[in-house]
């Protein structure tokens, strides 16, 4: 050792540095490494104390291994001491650092490149199995309970930025997520968590726009759940192929019990889906189509569908195009029906012909509990049909026929059919915005007395309007100072009154017609309307004389 010692000074005053000189021999084959847990790979080089090389062959033995990729350790001497410059010298030197137990069952061979085999000593992303890690993210996300990193990892795939409402409420038995905007993308990426969700039983995605290709998503999802009994999908643009997925949905689902596709643009081609299809349902209830596009042809398989569907329950047609042969297809269908409890057609164009082919539908019906035939231009005579068929009714319960022009005995006939059919069942007469005598609300009181019947209607013929009930006034700031705001007026035009008026006052006695004082007005530019001014001329004619005195006005403006 202090031969060692003694070399490695006479080096360093050799070479003007301390330190001993690295010399690089590649032929060597034979080289052993310690294998020591924990330490990092590292290639042994003898030293070579006492070369004479050039500093430049130093340099590019220095160069050769810095560019070896390997790592050079420390190692640990007596004591927890680290050796000298963080090398090893020669095998005595290991031994002298390591002690005398160190023997060659702690070296393993190196191959030819310096470079050691072994995996169990570190650990690299090269080494990783990317098949493997990439199966364990796999089913991390497929063995997802809650279905959040489904979502997440579907946001991420779509490019939908990820929405907290949605996680938040997943859990929930009650899914409502209206007019959040979700779109088609966004339909897709809430498809696949539902998928496997067991919690959600209504799912209500009103106004979101997925169009088709949303419906679409969602409909595969909903084949093979047997936990969601409620879908909710108004106002989203679904349109006939839209329509066509859900209808191939119900085919296979049996458990969905209402469903709203009100506000979709479906059409016939749409309607007939569904219809095909409802014709074999027995699992919906509640069929909610409002607000669609549905003519004549519709009309044609929804009677089919009422006339052999004994589960439907609730009905909403209302706000389609079904006019007066669609309008008597439907009643048709009422009139064989035996199960159906609530109808709403308001807003379908029945006229008479539609509202006839009804009073016959409410003779024979025995189940229907409430109809709606609002806004469908049903004249008088169609009122005193739909009278003749409430004369043998005696379970409907509650009749809206508001917004038609029912003329002045349509309304007393029906009021007239309730008071004496005995066995009648009406609880509520909705005529909103139908004009009705006053014979009609004599009875109307009458009956409200002796029954349990609300009955609401609109003004009554020849009774004076009580103007009295008209609390607000829109010109009450107006009236109570005009002078000032006009004054405010001309101001915001760029005038004055003085120059305003006296281009109309010939004689200069400051007095002007009413006609010159709306001229003037109107040259002005002032921003105010027919009733103001009716108001300022009402409030400066003092003497009632068509003239006005417009010197109190200009006094009032020089004390502003």
């Amino acid at each position: 050792m202090k031969e060692n010692t003694l070399e490695e000074k006479e080096s360093d005053n050799e070479n003007g540095r301390p330190g001993s000189e690295i010399s690089l021999d590649s032929s060597d084959s034979n080289r052993k490494r310690p294998s020591l847990r924990g330490s990092a790979k590292f290639r042994r080089v003898p030293s070579a104390a006492n070369s004479q090389g050039s500093m430049e062959d130093k340099m590019l033995a220095l160069n050769a291994l810095l560019s070896d990729s390997l790592l050079i350790t420390e190692f640990p001497g007596r004591n927890g001491e680290v050796s000298r410059n963080g090398k090893t010298e020669d095998d005595d030197t290991l031994k002298d650092e390591f002690g005398d137990d160190l023997s060659d069952d702690d070296f393993e061979e190196l191959p030819e490149d310096g470079r050691s085999s072994r995996d169990v000593d570190y650990d690299t992303d090269l080494d990783m199995d990317y098949d493997e890690w990439i199966n364990e993210a796999k089913r991390e996300i497929e063995n997802d309970k809650t279905g959040e990193k489904k979502y997440l990892h579907m946001c991420e795939e779509t490019g939908v930025i990820p929405a907290s409402y949605f996680l938040n409420h997943i859990q929930e038995k009650e899914f409502s997520m209206k007019y959040h905007g979700l779109g088609p993308n966004g339909a897709k990426a809430i498809a696949w968590p539902l998928k496997t969700n067991k919690k959600i039983e209504k799912i209500n995605l009103e106004g979101n726009w997925i169009e088709a290709e949303g419906s679409i998503y969602l409909a595969k999802m909903l084949k093979n759940n047997i936990y969601v009994t409620e879908l909710h999908l108004a106002e989203n643009r679904i349109g006939n192929e839209g329509a066509e997925a859900i209808s191939d949905m119900l085919q296979k689902n049996d458990m969905i019990y209402s469903l709203d596709l009100s506000g979709n643009s479906i059409e016939d081609y749409g309607a007939e889906k569904l219809c095909r299809v409802l014709l074999k349902n027995s699992s919906i209830k509640h069929l909610y189509l409002a607000n669609n596009k549905f003519e004549e042809r519709a009309a044609g398989w929804l009677r089919e569908v009422l006339t052999n569907n004994e589960t439907l329950e609730t009905v909403d047609l209302s706000w389609n195009h079904l006019r007066t042969r669609g309008a008597i297809a439907i009643a048709e269908g009422v009139q064989e029906n035996y199960g159906l409890r609530i109808l709403n057609l308001a807003m379908n164009g029945f006229a008479q012909d539609g509202s006839e082919a009804m009073g016959k539908a409410l003779k024979n019906n025995r189940t229907l509990l409430e109809l709606d035939l609002s806004h469908n231009r049903i004249p008088e005579a169609g009122a005193t049909a739909i009278s003749q068929g409430l004369q043998h009714n005696d379970t409907l319960k509650v009749l809206r026929v508001a917004s038609n022009p029912l003329g002045g005995e349509g309304p007393l006939e029906l009021l007239n059919v309730i008071a004496k059919n005995d066995m009648s069942e009406i609880r509520v007469l909705d005529l909103t915005d139908v004009l009705v005598t006053p014979a009609f609300k004599e009875l109307q009181q009458s009956l409200e007395k002796d029954r349990i019947l609300t009955v609401y209607f609109g003004n009554v013929v020849g009774e004076i309007f009580d103007f009295s009930s008209i609390r607000f006034d829109p010109f009450c700031d107006f009236r109570r100072n005009p002078m000032s705001l006009l004054i405010e007026y001309c101001k915001e035009a760029g005038y004055r009154l003085v120059d305003l008026f006296n281009d109309f006052d010939r004689d200069g006695n400051q007095v002007i017609s009413k006609e010159e004082f709306i001229m003037g007005i109107k040259k002005a530019g002032v921003k105010i309307s027919i009733r103001q001014l009716e108001i300022l001329i009402e409030s400066l004619d003092i003497n009632k004389d068509g003239n006005i005195d417009y010197s109190s006005i200009l006094s009032f403006e020089e004390g502003k």
